[in-house]
């Protein structure tokens, strides 16, 4: 049975690079080992769209924890206006997952779209103790979150 760890992560926009960097390289210092697969996912606020110096030192990073993007995701993740980014992204060790399915889940409840990644082959031991968490989405849930929002700088 292999283990698979899975980090998610958000960069502001207007988030440092260097120091969500310093801080990745930190969480994957004490996660990673050769006896585990590491999905590392999320909005990284890095536009995999064109070549940017962000783009090469987030890609150096992984480079060196065997993590790639390479063909997972391949299609603009956040459409807003005129502009197209591909900002949300998987990166996992691909000689160890090469078996998956990644498409986009337009929702509507963002500007950003989902992304529903499939893993074949993967068998998972059954557990009587499982935890199940839900959101209700409601008209006044949503404006409580929108009012929770408001006071985040």
């Amino acid at each position: 049975m292999r283990t698979i760890i899975i980090v998610t992560v958000n960069r502001s926009p207007a988030g440092d690079i260097d120091y969500f960097l310093n801080n990745l390289a930190e969480t994957l210092n004490h996660t990673y080992n050769n006896n585990v697969d590491i999905i590392l996912c999320g909005d990284f606020n890095v536009n995999y769209l064109n070549d940017n110096q962000d783009k090469q030192a987030l890609n150096s990073l992984l480079t060196s924890y065997s993590l790639y993007s390479n063909s997972i995701i391949d299609f603009p993740t956040r459409v807003y206006n005129n502009s197209q980014t591909m900002i949300d992204n998987f990166f996992m060790n691909k000689f160890k997952n090469e078996n998956c399915l990644v498409f986009a889940l337009i929702n509507g409840l963002s500007n950003h779209d989902a992304q529903v990644h499939s893993l074949f082959n993967i068998t998972t031991p059954y557990d009587t103790n499982e935890f199940y968490s839900y959101r209700k989405i409601s008209k006044h849930s949503l404006n409580e979150f929108q009012a929770s929002l408001s006071y985040e700088p």
